[in-house]
């Protein structure tokens, strides 16, 4: 077999069943794999997303099940040393080898090496994967439970409630977008693992000084050695084949750092900043002459700063990349479907690519999904796409006994090293909301949790979030920044707005209208958003035109959030237009969406310097329904996402200030000075028929917002709508569509607004 590492998938010839199943007996399964993703193929179950289905496949996930498979391994060598390697079990899981235990899991978000060399045969080998239901797994956790601390989870809608006690992915417990879908099952690869001499085990890349001749840099390599022997490291360069640096082990050397380094560096900068410019590397393991291993990685080189600086508004926050101040521009993003593993690679690059072409420049993967596989992140590194990467809890406060912080600090530890070499991750964040909600959300006077219950609540917060993460981090990821929380800072509180991290939810579950997106900005906003429907197309896929009606049950069942589907319709009243049946009602939701998000994107980019990022929730869906998301389940977007080019690029028009006296904003986060040429035409709303038109050429020397009077002739009247197009010389920009039913967006209240660029000097 020689000295190689060989990985052998473990993907076919599984079989699943369950004690109190029979029909399931010996069913064939493909592993990945969930459960509920095999019985709906085999039409044993139905369609999780049609109708009111939801509640009738709610027993596959209370129940226990089994996953087997027979196998040989390929030309087994006595010699060689062996490992099964279960990169996710979802979640509660014994592993038998040939009837022994070789594995007890309890975390879907970590990985699993075992070693079985002496438990494996040459011939046939039975692997026995038992999965416990959470609601089994929890029962007795739960149930002697001195205060209420699962009830926190308000999002989970089952009895009892039990999702922050599980290291799963919290969306699958239901959320106010998302069905309940509790799946089990090996949700990520498995493979069989061997070598005969050594293998690499971590390779971590480090920047240790970037200077435009040249960037000193440095790599760690951990080495699982088995046999003696000239052992050394060889770096080479695959885009050039050019070897980049070599070392040389002592007999003793598991764990080697040396330094390398790269002339005239070409940097990865995000999206509409530069290009996204990353090396490929491979470190190779030799032995006595002869390759052993190797690891290959695509680096980027670049520097992030994220800028927290007291000032007279308050506290700034904002990101520098390769020492520039980053208007991020994004959206968070939510695993893609509820099944998991029926998410296709093609299906995450299609999104990712649909993001830059809107000129998106970072992706929020947030708190209550998944840490995403290595294609996901690897898409966002080519694209320029910046990631704000939340740790895995969101909206529930957690436990923090010794077990718990053990499973965490594992969880915590093996994802920072998996992604820690993508360029693309800017920050780490411990949370989503939780902070907030132990301050806001009024937890300890529903579920009594008051006094000592109360402070240990908070101490609980502490160690996960202020101390375990930050610890593991400053050894594993140092040159990373970290936020304990988002939101930093609470819309609740009109002192805490000018700091930090802001998620504003004033319009949806608050009083306001859409002029709170105009008056109620922070310095990074991190959530905002609102509802609207999917394509009729996407709605037929769940309900029969007999239930095409917002009071429907099937319309009811599908719309999570309480107030939903009556907020949309009041919304869709103020700011739409009348709608004749349901199909115009849902493309009314749609044009209203987009106006609130419109009027919320602009406001934040009118304050450019003071407000440096606008990310809303959210862009995708994991089912058909109603939401907040830009792009429906199946990937149509909705007006929002197709208007999104023309907010998110980097030079943008708005009408601004007085109804009656409206002036012209030219915003920009365009990296330089540039001329833009304005090119406008007025029509009649309907007609083809041009009014009026021209064009004016505007000087922008630096980022931020220039005011000007429109040209005689370009402010449409109420029944009239001019279209402004923004070329920087032959290339279209942006497209503005001033409406003269649209009033135009508010000016900040404060009289030297317009300074706020300089708030990034320093």
């Amino acid at each position: 077999m020689g000295q190689e590492v060989l990985r052998e998938p473990l993907s076919t010839g599984w079989t699943i069943k369950s004690t109190d199943f029979s029909t399931a007996e010996e069913l064939s399964t493909p592993v990945p794999g969930t459960v509920q993703e095999v019985l709906s193929r085999s039409g044993l179950l139905p369609d999780p997303y049609y109708g009111t289905n939801e509640t009738e496949v709610q027993w596959v996930g209370e129940r226990n099940w089994e996953y087997n498979l027979i196998f040989t391994p390929e030309a087994f060598d006595p010699q060689r040393v062996y490992r099964l390697n279960f990169r996710g079990l979802d979640t509660y899981a014994k592993v038998y080898l040939n009837d022994s235990l070789i594995l007890t899991a309890d975390n879907m978000f970590r990985s699993w090496q075992v070693p079985v060399t002496s438990l494996l045969k040459a011939g046939t080998n039975h692997l026995r994967v038992a999965f416990t239901a959470p609601l089994e797994a929890l029962a007795e956790t739960i149930q002697n439970l001195s205060y209420a601390l699962n009830k926190t989870s308000v999002n989970d809608t089952g009895d009892p409630r039990m999702a922050n006690f599980a290291r799963k992915a919290q969306f699958q417990f239901g959320w106010d977008w998302g069905l309940r879908l509790v799946t089990q099952g090996i949700w990520r690869p498995v493979y069989l693992e061997s070598w005969e001499h050594a293998r690499l085990e971590e390779v971590q890349y480090f920047q240790e000084e970037v200077e435009t001749a040249r960037a000193r840099m440095g790599i760690r390599a951990a080495i699982d050695r088995r046999s003696p022997g000239a052992y050394e490291l060889r770096l080479r360069d695959l885009n050039t084949g050019r070897l980049l640096a070599k070392r040389g082990l002592t007999k003793t050397e598991q764990e080697v750092y040396f330094n390398f380094h790269i002339d005239q560096p070409r940097l990865w900068w995000p999206n509409g900043h530069g290009e996204a410019h990353r090396y490929h590397l491979s470190l190779e393991l030799w032995k006595d002459g002869e390759k052993l291993d190797e690891q290959e990685k695509k680096i980027g080189i670049r520097t992030v700063e994220l800028v927290q600086r007291p000032d007279s508004y308050g506290t700034s926050f904002y990101f520098k990349i390769n020492g520039r101040p980053i208007f991020t521009k994004g959206a968070s993003y939510i695993p893609q479907d509820a099944i998991l593993t029926r998410i296709t690679a093609q299906q995450k690059t299609d999104l990712l690519v649909q993001a830059q072409n809107a000129h998106f420049n970072l992706i929020r993967v947030w708190g209550g999904g998944i840490y995403e596989d290595e294609h996901f992140y690897d898409q966002c590194d080519s694209l320029g796409l910046m990631v704000w990467q939340d740790f895995m809890f969101a909206c529930a406060a957690y436990p923090a006994d010794p077990s718990f912080l053990a499973n965490v600090e594992a969880e915590v530890r093996e994802n920072v090293r998996r992604l820690r070499n993508h360029p693309c991750i800017i920050t780490w964040c411990g949370n989503n909301e939780v902070d907030l909600a132990m301050r806001n959300w009024g937890w300890q006077k529903k579920y009594d949790i008051k006094g000592e219950d109360e402070q240990d609540m908070y101490r609980n917060y502490t160690k996960i979030f202020q101390e375990l993460i930050p610890e593991v981090l400053a050894k594993e990821d140092p040159e990373r920044p970290y936020s304990h929380t988002t939101p930093l800072s609470s819309s609740y509180k009109i002192a805490e707005r000018g700091h930090n991290t802001l998620h504003y939810w004033g319009v949806w579950h608050g009083p306001d209208d859409f002029t709170g997106y105009e008056t109620k900005v922070g310095r990074y906003m991190n959530e905002y958003g609102f509802q609207s429907f999917p394509d009729m197309e996407t709605i037929a896929s769940f309900a029969d035109s007999s239930q095409w009606s917002l009071d429907s049950p099937v319309m009811a069942h599908h719309q999570k959030s309480y107030i939903g589907n009556g907020l949309i319709g009041k919304f869709t009243e103020q700011y739409g237009e009348p709608a004749s049946d349901f199909p115009a009602f849902v493309e009314q939701s749609q044009q209203v969406q987009y106006e609130g998000i419109r009027r919320a994107i602009l406001a934040h980019r009118l304050r450019y310097g003071y407000c440096m990022g606008t990310t809303f929730w959210q862009l995708n869906d994991c089912w058909p329904a109603p939401s907040w998301s830009a792009i429906d389940y199946y990937g149509r977007p909705k007006v929002l996402f197709d208007e999104l080019p023309n907010l998110y690029a980097p030079i943008v028009a708005a009408a601004v200030g007085d109804e009656k006296a409206p002036q012209l904003a030219v915003i920009s986060d365009y990296p330089g000075g540039t001329e833009v040429s304005l090119r406008w035409a007025k029509r009649k709303v309907g007609s083809t028929t041009v009014l009026e038109s021209g064009e004016k050429k505007v000087l922008v020397l630096r980022a931020g917002t220039q005011l000007m009077i429109p040209p005689a002739g370009m402010v449409p009247g109420k029944k009239e709508e001019t279209e402004i197009q923004l070329f920087v010389g032959d290339e279209r920009m942006s497209v503005f569509k001033w409406s003269g039913r649209q009033l135009p967006i508010r000016l900040p209240e404060e009289e030297d607004w317009q300074k706020f660029p300089e708030l990034l000097k320093g």
